[in-house]
């Protein structure tokens, strides 16, 4: 028996195992018209609910910026370290809330978990409108922070848990796409309530934080009564569905595990794993590219480019829309290709123009194009290089744990932004992110290099050519478990 042979068999072993019965490869088998009415049904039922609470989750957590520039400067007599400080600060908690929750997701419930994160950060929204100084507004932050830090890692290792790899790219762009208009709609918002003036006594960016703060709190109803309690068995789904389900569940044995019992052995092997800080560092340049422009980009408009507050608000609406557009563009090439790293590594070398625009020329409108370059890194690299790594690792405590310090150490740069971008107009701040593009960059050519290696390894192993010096092969690491560039 050949080594491809014998793994397969180990496979069968495995699920058989699992789900307590004898069963042959013909078992594996999904009628695709089947399959593909069951995925359409689950994008039905959970894709716009999570989407919907991500946009309020980036909503909340970068209204700040509009807040700043819409009155809440003025009003709290806030200095530009002092601002700076009120975005960094969000990021100790919320970076510290990032690991537990993927290890909680699949213990905990996720209508109740997910439900509850929601409403609590919902309520700090709203109690941000009533803040009368800088201690207060700190810590606000910091207790934001705590509540949203886990949301987005559980909510992407849910997509993991429910659909296939190949099926995950266009899904969490879902989610980024609504981050990206949550960027467009808080500007609006901003400037519709920019306008109002001591309507109940309260200034216009009050207004801007109690309104979100109670949308965020009727939005966590909907997802408790719209989430299911068990993954396993969603109450929506038909006898034939869940039956489906199940199928696909066979199928996933080997990118999920076989034993649903948290594992220290794993979360050992994701440590070990330098996929997990190849994609981490990468991480940290998007995301510091990511949080750098979204945070400051209507003060770059208004301080940097010298729009006055209401023009720089609604002339960011169109880039963030674009962002949104290009990054579900290459979702869906990505997911069509089966290519993560190579996508987002050319839609860099645009964002990098940009910035060099941006810190190079003296003309506004030359600017403000540039600043629609940049949208071209924002999200495309942030959402695929997530995907790329929740496609490569598995099982799940291993890829939950891998994902967890993804976020974890990414969202560092949260923190970082505000201390870069301090002073208009932002040179600094923004050649620190050109810097982390080309970072990135030589980061993922140099892990797409190493992927194509092991991948050719694996198959000389399989083919007898090369000798196999590892004592086990679970998960990613099994002969069979081709990773994708």
């Amino acid at each position: 028996m050949d080594s491809k042979q014998g793994y397969e068999s180990s496979i069968r072993q495995e699920v058989s195992a699992e789900i307590g019965e004898q069963i042959t490869i013909e078992d594996y088998y999904i009628d695709v018209k089947e399959e593909n009415a069951l995925v359409r049904k689950l994008d039905r039922r959970l894709l716009p609910m999570l989407a919907f609470m991500y946009f309020l989750s980036s909503l909340d957590r970068s209204n700040i910026g509009n807040a700043y520039t819409s009155g809440m400067k003025e009003d709290l007599s806030l200095t530009s370290r002092q601002y700076s400080n009120s975005v960094s600060v969000f990021y100790s908690t919320y970076l510290a809330a990032e690991l537990p929750a993927v290890w909680l997701l699949r213990i905990a419930k996720p209508r109740y978990y997910m439900s509850g994160l929601v409403l609590a950060w919902s309520l700090i929204t709203l109690f941000s409108g009533f803040v009368q100084n800088y201690k207060s507004l700190l810590a606000t932050r910091i207790i934001l922070g705590a509540f949203e830090g886990g949301f987005f890692p559980a909510m992407t290792l849910l997509i993991t848990m429910t659909y296939k790899p190949e099926e995950q790219a266009k899904r969490i762009a879902f989610f980024f796409g609504s981050s990206a208009l949550s960027g467009a709609f808080g500007g609006l918002i901003a400037t519709g309530l920019a306008s109002v003036e001591n309507v109940g006594g309260l200034e216009g960016w009050r207004w801007l934080y109690i309104i979100e703060g109670l949308i965020s709190v009727g939005a966590s109803i909907w997802l408790f009564f719209g989430l299911p309690s068990d993954l396993e068995h969603m109450a929506f789904l038909n006898d034939k569905e869940q039956a489906t389900m199940k199928l696909r569940s066979k199928q996933r044995v080997q990118y999920m595990g076989s034993n649903p019992a948290f594992s220290w052995n794993q979360v050992f092997l994701a440590l070990k794993d330098f996929k997990t800080y190849f994609a981490f560092t990468i991480q940290f340049c998007q995301d510091t590219i990511l949080y750098g422009f979204s945070t400051f980009l209507t003060a770059i408009l208004k301080l940097g480019l010298g729009y006055g507050s209401r023009k720089a608000q609604y002339m960011s609406v169109p880039v963030y829309i674009l962002a949104a557009i290009v990054f579900m563009i290459s979702a869906y090439l990505s997911d069509r290709f089966q290519i993560r790293g190579p996508i987002f590594f050319m839609y860099n070398l645009l964002g990098a123009a940009g910035y060099i625009i941006l810190l190079s020329v003296k003309n506004d409108s030359v600017k403000y194009f540039a600043c629609y370059l940049i949208t071209f890194s924002l999200y495309t690299g942030t959402g695929l290089n997530i995907t790329w790594l929740t496609n490569n690792v598995a099982p799940h405590y291993k890829r939950a744990t891998a994902l967890g310090l993804n976020q974890t150490l990414g969202n560092l740069s949260g923190a970082i932004v505000g201390q870069v971008y301090t002073k208009s107009p932002y040179t600094f701040g923004n050649s620190f992110s050109l810097g982390c593009i080309v970072l990135s960059n030589l980061l993922t050519a140099l892990q797409m290099v190493w992927l194509i290696k092991l991948n050719r390894d694996k198959a000389a192993i399989m083919d007898g050519t090369k000798k196999d010096t590892m004592k086990e092969r679970i998960g990613d690491e099994a002969l069979d478990f081709k990773y994708c560039l």
